[in-house]
């Protein structure tokens, strides 16, 4: 029996994932149908055109103005002959001036309509969609290990594969290999639905070769993290050999232990204390690098500035992930399995 794909059927064909990944596609339907409703190219003709009347009563009604613009020698009066020497309103003609000076009212002022930008909004979505991709397949890959142990599943597998190493590699391999398939899947269907949003109802200019050498690789990093928070949780479950303390380890960081963090280090009043945050690291691994600034020394003109590169981050992240695998599997290759 070849073992690995006997654990992708197992996990292919667990409830849980048939349920996570109808909430994982519905939710990105949603996504893209928010945009769809939301978004629009732009006010019709004749919603300008009520909007431009409107306008126009309403500067009407803006006396000053209208005094300024009937009277060429308006802004030479006493009043605003600092006007000419402003470098502000050099250029500027004299309707432009009196805009300026008074106020203005434009149909854009009374109208306003949200186009969504592909290229601009795009990159944020589908990165979300990958980390929140990958929180699922880390609460599956956890909860499929844990089942293992609770229902003595994983007791009556190494009666039929004694070689302990040779199980939980293939366990960690098929997780891995579940979250990489169903991440590129869900970043396609976004990809897809959003672009075909934006390009009924929005703008997708600007999706040239730069837009994908700037962001392909983030889109990498970003499924690469998914992968690693998949064998995160998979590690957790084996070492408590259950699937909720796993989720409460991962739970309690993100929820408190992130904050408490946080509060320890401004409480010290540690420099960069951000970097002590898990968040600053996998920022700078996603984005490329980040930059943070202490404004410790009050004096200072500029403030210190730290950066930090995805290849810093990389190494860091990778760490906490190899090492709670190495101590996983350390306890399954010592600990008695009974």
């Amino acid at each position: 029996m070849n073992l690995f794909k006997a654990e992708l059927r197992r996990i292919a064909r667990r409830r849980l994932s048939l349920i996570f990944g109808i909430i994982a596609a519905a939710g990105v339907l949603v996504l893209a149908g928010v945009f769809w409703f939301t978004s629009s190219k732009g006010p019709t003709a004749e919603a300008l055109e009520e909007a431009q009347a409107e306008a126009d009563r309403m500067n009407e009604e803006n006396y000053e103005y209208e005094a300024c613009i009937e009277d060429e020698a308006y802004l030479e009066g006493p009043d605003y002959e600092w006007v000419e020497d402003d470098p502000y309103y050099d250029g500027l003609s004299h309707e432009e001036a009196c805009a300026e000076l008074f106020g203005v009212w434009t149909a854009e002022d009374l109208i306003w309509t949200y186009t969504f930008d592909f290229a601009e909004e795009s990159p944020l979505l589908l990165i979300g969609v990958a980390i929140v991709a990958g929180l699922v397949m880390m609460m599956l890959a956890s909860s499929a290990i844990g089942a293992e142990w609770s229902s003595g599943g994983m007791a009556n597998l190494l009666l039929w594969h004694p070689n302990r190493m040779r199980v939980w590699g293939t366990k960690l391999g098929a997780a891995a290999a579940v979250c990489a398939a169903a991440v590129l899947a869900l970043m396609l269907l976004a990809f897809g639905l959003l672009y075909l949003a934006a390009s009924v109802r929005g703008d997708v200019s600007g999706v040239d070769a730069g837009w994908w050498d700037e962001n392909l690789p983030k889109f990498a990093r970003a499924a690469v993290l998914s992968v690693g928070m998949t064998v995160l949780g998979a590690s957790l479950a084996m070492l408590g050999r259950h699937t909720a303390i796993s989720g409460g380890i991962i739970a309690g960081y993100l929820i408190v232990g992130d904050m408490l963090v946080r509060i320890a280090a401004m409480a010290l009043q540690m420099p960069f204390s951000e970097r002590l945050s898990l968040y600053t690291w996998v920022t700078a691994w996603v984005d490329g690098k980040t930059e943070l600034y202490d404004w410790t020394d009050l004096y200072a003109e500029t403030a210190d500035v730290m950066v930090i590169t995805a290849s810093e981050a990389g190494l860091l992240l990778g760490g906490i992930v190899l090492g709670f695998a190495v101590l996983a599997t350390w306890a399954f290759q010592r600990r008695d399995v009974s």
